[in-house]
């Protein structure tokens, strides 16, 4: 919808249910087998930091990488931590507070990468990580990565486009759920709590305004 306002091409370079791992790799690996950038942007909504994405083989048919997943905030990866994290010699985890630093690297890495290659760029929180009851340094720590996103290129850090749709609920599945389930900082109460397409045009235009106004697309420092 962004490449339309900018009567581009859309090359979508993500898969469905994809985490933060594949969008880093498939975009370095896609910048560095291009000639030539000019005219280039992206656009990435950043997803679960809890989603690993596992490399399964070299397709050469497609020229990629073929990929598969697990998630460190579901039954069997949260029980798999849960073993790795007692072999680590007696040694507490804290899982949330790694998950969310990794969070914010990730989106660091991603606005680095772009930078670097000089491509103007927006990005935007799907979720966000659920803030934990952080002591003092870790909040320090925390805040010392945030103030390190560049505004100009991501859409309000304070809100996501899942904030977005249960403000509007325009869910793409508005069927109550029975027991509803935590996902990032929210509750999901409805079986699908994806954007509909009216939606996401919303959306699109609250990106577009953002860019009109910090020229996100069109210039990068």
């Amino acid at each position: 919808m962004l490449a339309e306002r900018l009567g581009a091409e859309s090359h979508n370079h993500c898969q469905h249910g994809a985490g933060n791992d594949l969008l880093l790799t498939e975009a370095m690996m896609w910048l560095a087998r291009q000639s030539d950038l000019r005219g280039v942007t992206a656009s990435v909504g950043v997803s679960n930091p809890f989603r690993h994405d596992m490399i399964c083989y070299y397709d050469r048919e497609n020229d990629g990488w073929q990929w598969g997943r697990w998630q460190a905030d579901r039954k069997q990866g949260a029980l798999a931590m849960r073993r790795l994290a007692k072999d680590d010699g007696g040694r507490p985890w804290n899982i949330r507070l790694t998950y969310h630093v990794k969070y914010l690297t990730q989106i660091l890495s991603l606005q680095n990468l772009f930078r670097s290659h000089g491509v103007p760029y927006i990005m935007w929180h799907y979720q966000r990580p659920r803030t934990a009851n952080y002591g003092n340094a870790e909040q320090a720590h925390i805040r010392m990565l945030e103030r390190q996103l560049d505004t100009r290129h991501f859409y309000r850090p304070d809100f996501t486009l899942l904030d977005y749709v249960n403000q509007t609920q325009q869910w793409t599945d508005p069927t109550p759920l029975e027991r509803p389930w935590t996902l990032g900082h929210t509750t999901v109460r409805v079986r699908d709590e994806h954007p509909n397409r009216q939606c996401n045009l919303e959306w699109t235009d609250l990106l577009w305004q953002h860019h009109l106004e910090n020229n996100s697309l069109s210039q990068v420092d």
